[in-house]
C-alpha cells in the first residue's frame, strides 16, 4: 500500500477501518456500531468531555491520583464542577463513590486500573451505583483492556476509551472508544470526517452530504484510513483473540503471582496482593526508596525493561513474557537488596 498506491482499490479506504472495528468489537462484546476509532484514550474520553449536553453547574467527579488522560479533558469544559475524590491510593470501592455523589453530580469517570497503584476496580459494582443515581460512568480502560477479558454486553457503564499500544501490543498513535447507543445519543460535535460523506466509489461524484449513520464512526479521528497502524493493530488483536483473553489473563497472573511471591524482604509491594483488586500492574519499592532509581537502572543493564512511576518501580508482565524472565527480575532485585 505505501510502495504501490496507485494500486490501492478504493474499497481499501472503508474495509479497513470495518475490520478493525470488527476485531475491537469481538474483543470488548460490543455491536461494532458501538466503536470509534481513535488514536489515543485522551481523544475518546474528550468526544464525551467536550460533546456531553451538560448544564452550566453540573458536576462531573474524577478521582485525585488518577492518569491525567482520565482527567485533562474534562478541565477544559467551561460551565461545568469538577469534584476530585481524594485520598483512596487507587481503592475505590461502590460505598465510598455512593458517599462522595452530590446533588449536581452528573458524571463519573476513572481508570479501569490506576497506573500509579496498580488496583483495578470492580467496574459492574462501582456502575451499580451509577445507575441508580442516574449518572453516566465513563472508563479509561488503557491499563486493563487486553490483559483482562472485559464484556460490555450487561456491564454498566456509558463509554470505554482505550489506547492500542499497551496490552493490546499495536503501535502507538492507535485507540478506540465503546460508547454506549443511549449516551451517543447525547452527544454533540460528531467529526466531520469525507469518509462519512464520500461514495465507496470514489470515481463517482463526491458528496457533501454527510451521512445520516448514528453509529459511533460519526465520531472517529480523522483518516480511519491509516493502513500502516490500522493493519498491525488488526493482526495484534487477532493473535490475542485467538489465545482468549482469559487464557492470557490467566498467563499473566501466574507472573504476576511469581513475581509478588518472590519478592526479597528489603522490598515494600505497593500494589494489591489479592488477585481481586490487582492487575497485571506490580508495583514496588525499594526499603530505602532513594535507591529506587538504582533498581531500575540495574534492571535496565541486565536487559528488563520496567517504568518508574512516582518514584516507584512498576513492573508489567504480559503474554509474550515468561517464567524464566521473572526469576531474572527476581534475580536483579535480589542483588540490589
Amino acid at each position: 500500500m505505501k510502495v504501490n498506491p496507485s494500486q490501492l482499490p478504493d474499497a481499501a479506504f472503508w474495509e479497513v477501518p470495518r475490520s478493525l472495528r470488527g476485531a475491537l468489537a469481538q474483543l470488548i462484546d460490543a455491536p461494532p456500531t458501538d466503536i470509534a476509532l481513535t488514536n489515543s484514550t485522551s481523544y475518546g474520553i474528550s468526544l464525551i468531555a467536550q460533546g456531553l449536553d451538560l448544564d452550566d453547574g453540573d458536576e462531573v467527579l474524577l478521582v485525585d491520583g488518577d492518569f491525567p488522560a482520565t482527567v485533562l479533558p474534562w478541565l477544559t469544559r467551561a460551565g461545568i464542577r469538577i469534584r476530585f475524590l481524594e485520598g483512596t491510593n487507587g481503592h475505590l470501592g461502590p460505598e465510598l463513590l455512593e458517599a462522595a455523589l452530590g446533588p449536581r453530580t452528573r458524571v463519573f469517570c476513572t481508570s479501569w486500573v490506576f497506573s500509579f497503584y496498580g488496583t483495578r476496580v470492580d467496574l459492574g459494582a462501582l456502575g451499580d451505583v451509577c445507575r441508580r443515581h442516574g449518572i453516566i460512568f465513563v472508563v479509561n480502560g488503557s491499563q486493563g483492556v487486553g490483559a483482562q477479558p472485559l464484556s460490555t454486553t450487561g456491564l454498566p457503564i456509558d463509554a470505554l476509551s482505550s489506547c492500542g499500544f499497551k496490552w493490546l501490543c499495536g503501535p502507538y498513535a492507535t485507540g478506540f472508544c465503546w460508547i454506549r447507543d443511549e449516551l451517543r445519543a447525547r452527544l454533540q460535535n460528531p467529526v466531520p470526517n469525507w469518509l462519512r460523506a464520500a461514495p465507496t466509489d470514489l470515481n463517482d461524484e463526491i458528496s457533501y452530504k454527510l451521512s445520516d449513520d448514528p453509529s459511533a464512526a460519526a465520531f472517529d479521528v480523522f483518516c480511519t484510513a491509516n493502513f500502516l497502524n490500522y493493519l498491525p493493530w488488526i493482526a495484534s488483536i487477532e493473535h490475542l483473540l485467538s489465545f482468549g483473553l482469559e487464557s492470557v489473563a490467566a498467563h499473566d497472573q501466574r507472573l504476576v503471582q511469581q513475581l509478588v511471591d518472590g519478592l526479597p524482604d528489603s522490598y515494600r509491594l505497593l500494589s494489591p496482593r489479592e488477585p481481586n483488586a490487582r492487575s497485571t500492574l506490580v508495583l514496588l519499592t525499594h526499603g530505602d526508596t532513594a535507591r529506587n532509581h538504582e533498581v531500575f537502572d540495574r534492571l535496565a543493564a541486565a536487559g528488563i525493561d520496567v517504568a518508574l512511576r512516582g518514584n516507584n518501580v512498576r513492573i508489567a508482565p504480559h503474554l509474550y513474557n515468561s517464567a524464566r524472565e521473572i526469576d531474572a527480575v527476581l534475580e536483579v532485585l535480589t542483588d540490589v537488596a
